[in-house]
């Protein structure tokens, strides 16, 4: 499946270069900000990762985040800045979407408020990029 020792090299968006390499067993990935959102992108993600990715590629360099409005607002939204800060750094991220919860939403979730959208607050940490909602197509 992978040759004994490949090397890789990816640049990030903030200009760093990431080595990384295959061996037999697994290609280990270079670092990335993974941000988890919920519904059933969630629960989809989380298939895809344990069932395809992690059984092949070494994730232990990934840094998660749960932008779950649960988790959001159990951290009076510090995940988001620490999520945004971590993007910042590394410049390579990875978002699921997330839910901007409605009235209705945050009384049937029991939040102390109504987060808004995360993705503004992304765009101003991260000077501008773009979060990316494309498809990504696996031939």
């Amino acid at each position: 499946f992978f040759s004994s020792e490949t090397l890789r090299y990816f640049r990030s968006t903030n200009g760093s270069y990431y080595r990384s390499f295959s061996t037999e067993r697994k290609l280990v990935s270079p670092p990335i900000v993974y941000i988890k959102g919920e519904e059933m992108t969630r629960y989809c993600m989380d298939l895809i990762l344990k069932q395809w990715i992690e059984p092949n590629v070494d994730i232990s360099s990934w840094q998660f985040y749960d932008l779950s409005c649960k988790s959001r607002d159990d951290t009076e939204d510090q995940v988001l800045h620490d999520a945004i800060a971590a993007g910042k750094s590394l410049g390579s991220i990875f978002k699921e979407p997330t839910v901007t919860p409605t009235a209705e939403q945050k009384e049937k979730l029991g939040l102390k408020k109504a987060w808004g959208s995360p993705n503004g607050a992304m765009r101003r940490g991260w000077k501008g990029i773009t979060i990316s909602r494309d498809t990504i197509h696996i031939e």
